[in-house]
């Protein structure tokens, strides 16, 4: 353990803007949510099930930028700037091909991506309208969020979260107008809660420009930097970021996965599941924080060639992360009654579903908040990717989702059981990254190559 007070010093001033990020970005996705329950279930399985998509999408798009965030956190523990623009550039232009090739999919196939999740085609005719409007907003979250990473990533996360809370007031008025028909809008019902959506994205955009044109005085990075790319720097960038990319991708297909399996048992437990997602989600917050803090802090360090150091900051992690696991299980609980309360217009079998499914989730995480806390923020920061990308592939889905398909397809157990043994592998990883950190075998300054 470090017990320099600067350390955590240091510490709280890059986790606190990322907590008021994080409850930010909660705020938003509850909003939809909430909003949209006022239209009653099958609103709400209809956004659920359209908003898959988009998580894998998003995990794509936070694989490449925490892949290249890897890099920009070890080039600034060096005080490289000229690398950092340099992978910024290839950053951008990778999540804008990305962006265009997946809208382009969603686009014209939207009944068929649905149908992947469900086969209940009142959910699916609602799923398609909030999808074909919604992803216009991908191009803009993308090149956003590359921005805002590499902001943080150079241990500056204010900015983002003011970013976020003005993009919040955006989205929250535009909703209002658009779903329910004021301001003079029509009523649009779930189509305007993705309209809503895609004008919060673009103002985001619009404010990391500006920002990043009159306010940004570290990197400053601008448009012209994507002129110039530095192909010497692909093969690193690539290398960094794939192994990322494919640990953020194999887990949202687990998730999406999950919910395709619920789907095909239960459509009452889909809207359940979407409900209880709230108070989980908000009780991950501080878990997102302190493992974005973990990696931003570890790849500093590493960058600046303090290896024994680093060591001592990845134990120091862990211990602060198995806190962090109690807590985040301990909100859960709690949050159970006044989550259900946001949603009056439910059915009651939906709503003790959603008790059950928080009580679910209360118990697991406990292992997951200090799993993702390990894998994600100590040893990706690290550099440690690989050990990151076959921990998670192998226990997710040949234990997590292989359990869950027996509970469902052959054993016919309960759907609540079937729940808990498709995210059952988190007990699992958490013995084997802690085991990892402690060995001490895990630092990995990926600059070297570059």
């Amino acid at each position: 353990m470090i017990k320099d007070k600067l350390f955590y010093k240091r510490l709280f001033k890059i986790i606190l803007p990322l907590l008021v990020q994080l409850v930010i970005s909660f705020c938003v996705q509850m909003l939809d949510t909430v909003m949209v329950g006022a239209l009653g279930d099958n609103a709400v399985s209809g956004v659920t099930l359209a908003s898959q998509p988009y998580f894998i999408f998003n995990t794509l798009i936070f694989g490449f930028t925490s892949g290249g965030s890897i890099l920009i956190s070890q080039y600034w523990g060096k005080q490289d700037i000229p690398h950092i623009r340099k992978v910024m550039s290839i950053m951008m232009w990778s999540v804008f091909l990305i962006s265009v090739t997946y809208m382009s999919v969603c686009y014209f196939l939207p009944d068929k991506i649905i149908g992947i999740f469900s086969d209940d085609p009142v959910l699916i005719a609602e799923g398609v309208g909030y999808l074909k409007t919604v992803i216009w907003a991908y191009l803009f979250n993308a090149l956003a969020t590359s921005y805002f990473s590499s902001m943080t990533a150079k241990e500056n996360a204010r900015v983002s979260a003011f970013v976020y809370v003005i993009s919040f007031a955006v989205n929250v008025v535009a909703n209002y107008a658009f779903i329910f028909g004021h301001f003079g809008a029509k009523p649009m019902g779930i189509a305007g809660a993705a309209l809503g959506t895609v004008i919060a994205r673009g103002a985001e955009l619009l404010m990391a420009f500006l920002y990043a044109r009159y306010a940004e005085n570290d990197i400053r990075f601008r448009l012209s930097d994507l002129a110039r790319i530095d192909f010497a720097l692909i093969p690193t960038f690539f290398k960094t970021s794939f192994l990322v990319l494919a640990d953020d991708l194999v887990w949202s297909l687990n998730t999406s996965a999950q919910v395709a399996v619920i789907g095909h048992l239960n459509s009452d437990f889909v809207a359940a599941a979407s409900i209880a997602s709230v108070a989980q989600n908000f009780a991950l917050i501080i878990v997102y924080a302190v493992s974005r803090a973990a990696a931003i802090t570890m790849g500093k360090i590493i960058g600046e060639g303090d290896y024994a150091y680093a060591r001592k900051a990845g134990n120091t992690f862990l211990v602060i992360s198995g806190f962090v696991g109690l807590f985040a299980s301990a909100v859960t609980l709690l949050m159970r009654t006044p989550i259900l309360a946001m949603y009056p217009n439910i059915s009651e079998t939906t709503r003790s579903l959603a008790f059950s499914v928080m009580t679910v989730i209360s118990i697991i995480l406990i292992p997951s908040g200090l799993e993702n806390s390990t894998i994600v923020g100590i040893l990706r920061g690290s550099g440690d990717t690989a050990f990151a990308f076959w921990c998670d592939t192998l226990c997710m889905w040949g234990i997590g989702f292989t359990m869950g398909c027996l509970a469902a397809f052959v054993w016919k157990l309960p759907v609540l059981y079937v729940y808990f043994f498709l995210r059952c592998d988190c007990f699992v990883k958490v013995i084997i990254s802690s085991a990892r950190v402690l060995k001490g075998k895990y630092i990995r300054d990926v600059t070297i190559s570059a």
